[in-house]
């Protein structure tokens, strides 16, 4: 993972309280799963009017949570930290995650891998725009 990604003032590892403050409370939570590959529960919180779903993680079930990934879809309107938001062109993801870009793992016209899948962010592509933005660990 690269330093300082975020998206609006979302950012990996932030606190439960900072995630409330900035989006409200979620629509639903799904059910908390232990993830034995990094040792955590993780729990879903989907946030519709925003076009976010966050995975929460706590090191034992009920516990307080941080912030694991963050999906973004439409109709989100937040942007990375390098000004990337839903619909921007594939242009402007190359030009602003150029010197962060996977060749290996992306696919041009359909995925751009800025780090790694098991730490970056994640631009899904269609028809030359951004439909959707991962930030996280999409691989054990």
């Amino acid at each position: 993972m690269f330093e300082g990604e975020s998206l609006g003032n979302l950012k990996l590892g932030q606190e439960k309280d900072a995630v409330s403050k900035f989006l409200g409370k979620p629509a639903s939570k799904g059910e908390e799963v232990h993830w034995e590959a990094i040792g955590a529960w993780v729990q879903d919180w989907e946030f519709p009017q925003h076009g976010l779903t966050l995975a929460m993680s706590s090191e034992k079930k009920g516990g307080s949570k941080i912030i694991f990934s963050i999906l973004a879809e439409t109709p989100c309107k937040l942007a990375t930290s390098r000004g990337i938001a839903i619909g921007s062109t594939e242009a402007d993801v190359t030009k602003a995650y150029r010197d962060v870009r996977n060749k290996e793992a992306s696919t041009p016209g359909k995925l751009f891998v800025a780090g790694s899948v098991y730490g970056g962010t994640i631009f899904n592509l269609k028809d030359g725009k951004v439909v959707q933005i991962f930030i996280g660990a999409a691989a054990e």
